[in-house]
Order: C-alpha cells, then sequence, then structure tokens
C-alpha cells in the first residue's frame, strides 16, 4: 500500500489526511506538538474556546464553502469590525469619507493636497512607492505605513509592493456594489460550538488513527530526484519511515535545511495575548484594528462575538495580536486597552500569552527572487509537495489550504500508480425513516375558533405518529383552558405573555426538541391542512440528506387553486423578498426555493442545530425570512413541493396593513433583517424603505401610518442584534448531519 508522509498536523496537513483516506490512499501525519490545528487551532480556557488570534472562514467557492459547512456546523455573521486611528473609531473596511469627515482641518488638507500631487512617475517597486503613487504620502504616513511595518517589523521601503497589490484597500461607497472578495468581504463563518479549531479538531477525530503526535521530523533522505525515507525522533528513537511522497506542511525555510540547503526566507512571530475580562462584552465586534505604531495590538478579537454558545454569561475573554517586541507584553496590551477606552485594568482577572514563531511570511523587498529560487529547488523533488502558509511562503486562509490539498491530492494520485484509489464517497440517499418523530408547533393568541379548526384537520392526518405542542402567548379568550378541554391530547406551554411571534415559537420548539423531535411541523392557529400533507412533506424530506426545510403549497383560506405562496424569492431592485416565484410557469415538480414562509413548515431539527433558533428580536414579520437565510447558509435545503397544499386565513391577529402595529413592526422588521443580512445594507436598506414608501404611502395612499412605519426603522436600527438562539437543549447528545 502506497503511503504519503504528511508534515504537520495543522490545517493544511489534516485536511490532506483526510482527503487522502477518502481516496483511500495510506498515509501517517506527524506532528512535533501534543496537539493538532497548528494556527489555526482553539483551547478552552476559562469555559471559553479560544483561537490562536483571529480567524474566519469566507470563501467565493461554493463547492468548498458546502464541504466546510457539511463539515462542521458554522454559523454565517455579517462583518462587524473597526478601525482605531488617531483616537477616532472607524469602519472596517476605511471609509475614504467618514475619514475625511474624522481627520482635523489641516489634516485633510494635506491629505488632499498629497492625493493631488502624488507622484504618478514613481516606481511601484516596494510598499510604500506603491501607495504613495496611489493615495499620496499623507495617507501612507497616517494609515498605510503604520500598520503595515508594526506587522512586519520592517520598514515600508523595505517591503515588496506584492504585500500592497494583494491587502492595500480604501473603501468607498461603490464598493457596495462589488462583489465580496478576501480583502472586502460581507459576511463570513464561524463554527458555532468549539471556535475555530473544532475545523481541525473534526477533521483529526476521522483521521486521529493515522496522527502521530510528538514527533520531531529532522531529515528527509533523498534518492534518485525523489525524497525516499522521512527520518523522525520520538520518545528518544530515531525512526525511518520510507515514503513513495512527502506533504510538508512545515516553513519553507525548514523544508529547505532538511533537504540540504537555505533560503534567506524571513517569518514574523505573534504573541496572542489573552485578557479574561469582567465583562459580559468589551464590544459588539468581531475584531479590531489598531493602526497607530504606539499602541502594540495589531488586531483585537472578542471570541463571544464570534460564537455566545456556552460561554459564561458575565464574562468576556480578549486576544489581542502583538507583532512588536515588548518584554512586558501583557502590560502593554493592557495599558493600551485602558487606554483607547475599552476596558480598565481593574477589569482584568486573568491573562495568557501563547507566542508562533512562524505566523507570518514576511514579505521583504527580496523575497520574490528569493522564493522564484527556492521554488526551482523544490521541483527537482518530484514527489515533494508543499501545502499551507508557512510552507507556501504565501498568506494562507483555511479555504485555501482546503482547495489547495484537493488539487495536491489529484497530483498524486496520477504520479504515484501503486497508490490504492478508491473514489470520494457518494453521499448516501436516507432511507425513508420509519416512524419519524414529528411535533407539531402551533403559536396561539386568542381566535381560539380558528385554533380548533386547525387542530381538528391536524389530528385528521394520515401521520400517526404526530404529537401537538400549543405555545399560548397570554390569550384572554381562555385559548388555554379550551385546548385542554376539547383537545386533552395536546401539551399546552402558558407563556402569560406575548412575547411575539419568534420568542413564541422558540418555547414550543425547544420543548419538541428535547423530547427527541426529528422534525418540528410549524404552524400557524389560522391554517388548515389536508390529511396527506404531512406524509408528502415527510416524503420530500427524507430524499435528501441536506434537508432544512420542506414547504406545501400555501392557498388562500377555502380557495382551491388560489395560490397565496409557492415559496419566497430575493428581488435584487426594487430589494424585496416575494411570497411567490413567477419565474416558474410550471408548478408541478419539487424545487428548491430560497425563502419559506412560516405559516405552514416541516422542519428538521438539524435546521435549529445548525442554524440557531428562530430570532427572538422580531416581534412578527420577516423573522421566517432570517430563519430560512441562515438555514441555507449553514448549507442546508429549502424544498418546494406542490404535491400538497395548505389553507392560510392570513393576519387575523395583526389585521394586516390596516393598523398601526403593522406599520411599526415592519419598520423594525426590515431594518432589522438587513441589518444582519445586508445585500449589501449600505444600499439595500435604503432602498426598500424607499420603495415600501413610494408604493404604500404615496401609490396606496396609506400615509396615516407612515410615523408609525418611521418609527419602527428608527426602532430596528437601534435595537442591538444580539445573538441567536441556539437550537440544542440538554437532552441533545450529537448535532445531526
Amino acid at each position: 500500500m502506497t503511503r504519503i508522509a504528511i508534515l504537520g498536523a495543522g490545517i493544511a496537513g489534516l485536511s490532506s489526511g483526510w482527503l487522502l483516506k477518502k481516496e483511500g490512499i495510506d498515509f501517517v501525519i506527524l506532528e512535533k506538538q501534543p496537539y493538532v490545528g497548528g494556527l489555526a487551532r482553539s483551547f478552552e480556557w476559562h469555559g471559553f474556546n479560544c483561537d490562536f488570534a483571529a480567524h474566519r472562514l469566507f470563501t467565493s467557492n461554493e463547492s468548498i464553502l458546502q464541504q466546510m459547512l457539511n463539515l462542521v456546523p458554522m454559523g454565517r455573521h455579517v462583518r462587524r469590525s473597526r478601525i482605531y486611528l488617531k483616537k477616532h473609531w472607524m469602519r472596517d473596511p476605511l471609509d475614504v469619507i467618514e475619514l475625511g469627515l474624522k481627520l482635523s482641518f489641516i489634516e485633510r488638507l494635506k491629505a488632499a493636497w498629497s492625493y493631488i500631487n502624488r507622484p504618478q512617475s514613481l516606481s511601484e517597486g516596494n510598499f510604500e512607492n506603491y501607495v504613495v503613487r496611489r493615495y499620496g504620502k499623507s495617507l501612507y504616513n497616517l494609515f498605510f505605513q503604520p500598520y503595515t511595518e508594526k506587522l512586519f517589523g520592517i520598514q515600508g521601503d523595505q517591503i515588496s509592493a506584492l504585500w500592497a497589490r494583494q491587502k492595500v484597500r480604501l473603501a468607498n461607497p461603490l464598493d457596495l456594489l462589488r462583489e465580496n472578495t478576501k480583502t472586502k468581504f460581507q459576511y463570513f463563518y464561524y463554527p458555532i460550538r468549539g471556535g475555530y479549531g473544532a475545523i481541525a479538531d473534526q477533521f483529526y477525530q476521522e483521521i486521529r488513527d493515522q496522527v502521530i503526535l510528538e514527533s520531531t521530523v529532522t531529515e528527509l533522505k533523498t534518492a534518485g530526484g525523489v525524497v525516499s525515507h522521512v527520518i523522525y525522533q520520538r520518545d528518544g528513537e530515531e525512526i525511518k519511515l520510507p515514503v513513495d511522497a512527502v506533504i510538508s506542511t512545515l516553513p519553507m525555510s525548514v523544508n529547505a535545511q532538511m533537504l540540504g540547503t537555505n533560503f534567506q526566507l524571513q517569518y514574523q512571530k505573534v504573541d496572542a495575548v489573552y485578557l479574561l475580562v469582567n465583562k459580559p462584552l468589551v464590544s459588539d465586534y468581531h475584531w479590531i484594528y489598531f493602526i497607530d505604531s504606539d499602541i502594540s495590538i495589531n488586531r483585537l478579537v472578542e471570541f463571544k462575538n464570534m460564537s455566545p454558545v456556552d460561554t459564561p454569561p458575565t464574562r468576556t475573554v480578549l486576544c489581542a495580536e502583538v507583532t512588536q517586541h515588548h518584554e512586558q507584553v501583557i502590560n502593554k496590551v493592557g495599558d493600551d486597552l485602558e487606554r483607547v477606552g475599552l476596558i480598565s485594568r481593574s477589569d482584568i482577572l486573568d491573562t495568557k500569552v501563547v507566542h508562533e514563531n512562524y505566523a507570518y511570511p514576511v514579505y521583504n523587498q527580496n523575497y520574490e527572487d528569493v522564493l522564484n529560487e527556492a521554488y526551482e529547488f523544490f521541483d527537482r523533488f518530484k514527489n515533494f509537495h508543499q501545502l499551507g502558509r508557512a510552507a507556501e511562503f504565501r498568506h494562507r486562509e483555511v479555504d485555501d489550504n482546503f482547495e489547495t490539498a484537493l488539487q495536491t491530492i489529484q497530483q498524486i494520485k496520477q504520479s504515484i500508480p501503486l497508490a490504492v484509489e478508491k473514489p470520494l464517497e457518494e453521499i448516501p440517499m436516507i432511507e425513508k425513516a420509519k416512524g419519524a418523530q414529528i411535533y407539531a408547533v402551533i403559536l396561539t393568541y386568542n381566535h381560539y375558533k380558528d385554533t380548533k379548526e386547525c387542530l381538528e384537520t391536524l389530528f385528521h392526518s394520515d401521520y400517526k405518529d404526530l404529537k401537538v405542542v400549543i405555545a399560548d402567548n397570554g390569550s384572554s379568550d381562555n385559548t388555554p383552558e379550551l385546548i385542554r378541554r376539547d383537545f386533552p391530547m395536546v401539551h399546552v406551554i402558558e407563556n402569560r405573555q406575548n412575547l411575539g411571534v419568534p420568542a413564541g415559537y422558540n418555547i414550543g420548539f425547544q420543548y419538541a426538541l428535547t423530547n427527541g423531535a426529528d422534525y418540528i411541523l410549524m404552524l400557524n392557529n389560522d391554517t388548515a391542512i389536508p390529511p396527506d400533507m404531512v406524509t408528502k412533506l415527510v416524503d420530500v424530506a427524507e430524499k435528501d440528506q441536506n434537508t432544512g426545510i420542506v414547504m406545501p403549497k400555501v392557498l388562500f383560506y377555502g380557495s382551491k387553486d388560489q395560490v397565496w405562496s409557492s415559496g419566497g424569492r430575493y428581488r435584487a431592485f426594487p430589494p424585496a423578498i416575494l411570497m411567490t416565484d413567477k419565474r416558474y410557469t410550471s408548478d408541478d415538480s419539487v424545487r428548491l426555493v430560497e425563502y419559506a414562509p412560516s405559516c405552514g413548515l416541516l422542519i428538521h431539527r438539524r435546521a435549529f442545530e445548525r442554524a440557531g433558533l428562530f430570532d427572538p428580536g422580531y416581534f412578527f414579520l420577516f423573522d421566517d425570512w432570517d430563519f430560512s437565510e441562515r438555514v441555507r447558509a449553514h448549507g442546508l435545503n429549502i424544498w418546494y413541493t406542490p404535491s400538497t397544499f395548505m389553507w392560510h386565513k392570513i393576519s387575523k391577529t395583526t389585521k394586516g396593513p390596516r393598523s398601526p402595529l403593522f406599520w411599526e413592526t415592519s419598520g423594525a422588521s426590515i431594518a432589522r433583517f438587513y441589518r444582519r443580512h445586508g445585500r449589501p445594507v449600505w444600499l439595500s436598506l435604503p432602498l426598500h424603505i424607499g420603495y415600501v414608501m413610494l408604493r404604500e404611502f404615496l401609490w396606496k395612499r396609506n400615509w396615516q401610518y407612515l410615523p408609525d412605519y418611521w418609527r419602527g426603522v428608527i426602532a430596528g436600527l437601534q435595537k442591538p442584534l444580539g445573538s441567536i438562539p441556539a437550537g440544542n437543549t440538554d437532552k441533545l447528545s450529537r448535532l445531526s448531519r
């Protein structure tokens, strides 16, 4: 059997091993440390899962994204980051308009004059010249120079222009019209549990028998233009391992030394300084960049903002990345954070420092020539592959490493005829579940007559293994008592007050999940269903292991064919979510949809476990669009099946668009939705609000509700977004896949 030696158990090495296992190719991973994950590892400290510095997953490669989301449940975050510059807090990426507003009058004049007179003929041979030619000397000195020199520890005129081409950016309003990129992304993904290291841990769990920890590679033996043996030490013993190929994730300079040569490649160290702070939260931001050189911190991350799940409620942990050298780095970080007003020294309960020598490749002015020479040398060894940030001497993220690992494994398959090849495992079709446990959860608030009709149709369902839960939001018409009298088999939960639609439903969802529900049938109390609806929805759900939601055709109550919703879709202009997709002229086949209205949905428990429950920050309206957005963002599918249907009476409680409550809630919900799922928020929210005003208040002359609407918009913009309630309970022992 072919043996591949992988040097290093960081993300690059672990993902390579995981992919080799899928191909049926024998391998072993050698890792010097007693842990895995490398720079993308996490560790537990004071009840928090702490990463080594700041990490996030963003990729424009949908295939890579889906594989990552299937590997580890992750939350989708709309990016919240800030820049601290010259005692001012600013948006990230830095907005040229905001920068102009924050600068003093003299600084604005200098920046404008410097930009107008920037030297267009200046050679772009280094970082400084590249930036000065585009933005002028003043902006270079103010913004670009201090942070970059702090990051690399060398002067700007010694830094390669390649770094500038990859990283230099200033935002402007037009950026909102462009696609997300590695430097200007609006959202990202992060594991729900276990920190960013959950990705490495999942890889490790599936291949741990082929990972040897605390094993130090000391030499690579070569013969005939290939690496023939890997020499490593473990427990004081030297072991000579014959190999057919090597994938090294070790620093390129270390690889060169083991192959008998040297290259002048420089790496920058990082001190990750952790502070346990006696506050529930320090800020609302995922990370903060500190530009000024007199502040030791490059970037600050607060892990609670990445995922608050299972974290202590009264404390938080900050992690400061420091590349400068300071003898008392903890004291310096504490002083800097106090100086900028984020914390007081008295808030710090405990500290910790984790040091890494090979954190960043240093792009000095000579590195490209040295790198080309190095690649020519390594190309002599046909079975030697380098993978990862330190090995490739490139700024690489987890998705980059995974994509490169895929390419590397394909090269190995083609070059080693002895490899025992096995096709990647196909995703098996889930067999139809026998007796899947379904809980129907219905939210009530008065209108018992409607609730009674809904329950009567539900109990005529041909799906027999069906339990029913009522969550009552403080009805004043004796609804809970009447249900217990007429339907003693129904479990009634009394919330005692009107919590709003999503929060009220969440109480019922939590009960159902705790009691082992495989699916939850979410129903409005003003709906009615045919006997075969539940069975047909389950049939569709069970055919796809990535099912999150299945919805039927929703008809107006009393109608035989008048469709209220066949699945929603997003319309870019004017921005809106439409209740039906009129692009489909034929409505006779099961298809994927973007949004599912919550009047009647079959929801698999994996949707709650990955995406969380409904957002209680909504009162009603847009809470189902928000949930649909998160379900899809977690790699799950929303199916629409026209072969079954249900009836919906629509808006009896809120009285629809003729109610001040409706318009105030509409304004608040629209603002909240676009803040969390901006498309982007800068553009789509004003367009959506403007469109509603033209359509509803001008064209339809509902002008009397305009004050209510604006009151809602302002409230929606001011109310903190907060975190999504986790869709897990104490009785859950696993995450569904």
